[in-house]
């Protein structure tokens, strides 16, 4: 491959790569082991690969010399695995109800696919590796999310982990979905609610049309029911992990904590009170 060839593309906790010769076009990311052991990326290689297999529209894995992960390679003292997927030609998604519409119908085929996984749990996580700035709002959202009852066995399927427009590029017409490293079996409520949360961030003035074209098209694919506590809950839970992930791996500035707190008090305040009505699931 000729010098040039590879883009750094994303420079965050995982280093995305971009590596284009005259026989392939691929995204490479390299994950640290204290984020994604090399197990949970032979996991969700073998999930993409399934999913592939069922027609599902989301990003092919690339072998390399017949590996589906490569490394570990140690960078600043940072030891990391990386997978390879085919790049997806197309253009990304855009906060609007037809681009909403292709995204539900693509998710809702990776809700309604068959794929052989263990159910994920997770360990709780310590409050003292929670930032101090963070810990008062980390422990509202655990009480308040425990206060929702759901039923543990309803709408169980492979969740995407983080299904939210970004993570999709338009293909003639269908959108194909990628970023899947924290995919896994559990509520598929926790999709539908990453959705509603990031809709929020964008604070977008179509945010009602662009949520319900998106449960228009899953709903052409999948008539599954979601209940508004399962929704509650899953926002809750979004949010916690949101704080998990900052305070794990992210060096914050004051003015990024504290940012961080007040939208989690906000997304408290939006469970717990009308404005979620909006975003029933019809």
């Amino acid at each position: 491959m000729e010098p040039g060839d590879v883009q750094m593309v994303v420079d965050g906790v995982n280093k995305n790569l971009r590596a284009r010769s005259t026989n392939d076009d691929v995204f490479v990311r390299f994950s640290p082991v204290s984020l994604h052991s090399r197990y949970d990326l032979e996991s969700e290689a073998n999930t993409l690969k399934k999913l592939v297999s069922l027609g599902v529209p989301c990003c092919e894995i690339v072998e390399v010399d017949g590996r589906q992960i490569l490394g570990p390679v140690t960078v600043n003292e940072v030891e990391y695995n990386a997978l390879a997927n085919r790049t997806i030609v197309g253009s990304p998604l855009v906060p609007a109800p037809v681009d909403a519409k292709a995204f539900g119908r693509s998710l809702a085929k990776v809700h309604r696919a068959s794929v052989d996984l263990p159910f994920a749990t997770k360990a709780a996580t310590r409050e003292e590796r929670i930032h101090p700035t963070l810990r008062p709002i980390f422990r509202e959202l655990a009480e308040q999310a425990d206060k929702i009852r759901v039923d543990p066995e309803a709408n169980i399927g492979i969740c995407h982990g983080d299904a939210w427009l970004g993570n999709a590029i338009m293909r003639d017409g269908t959108a194909v979905l990628f970023d899947f490293e924290f995919t896994k079996v559990g509520a598929l409520a926790y999709d539908i609610a990453t959705f509603i949360w990031t809709l929020r961030a964008e604070d977008s003035e179509e945010e009602d049309g662009i949520f319900n074209s998106f449960v228009e098209g899953y709903r052409g694919e999948c008539d599954r029911e979601f209940s508004q506590d399962e929704l509650k809950r899953s926002l809750l839970q979004k949010e916690i992990n949101n704080i998990e992930f900052l305070s794990e791996n992210i060096t914050m500035s004051r003015e990024v904590k504290l940012a961080t707190a007040r939208f989690a008090r906000d997304t408290i305040d939006f469970v717990m009170g009308d404005e979620i009505s909006r975003f029933r699931w019809r």
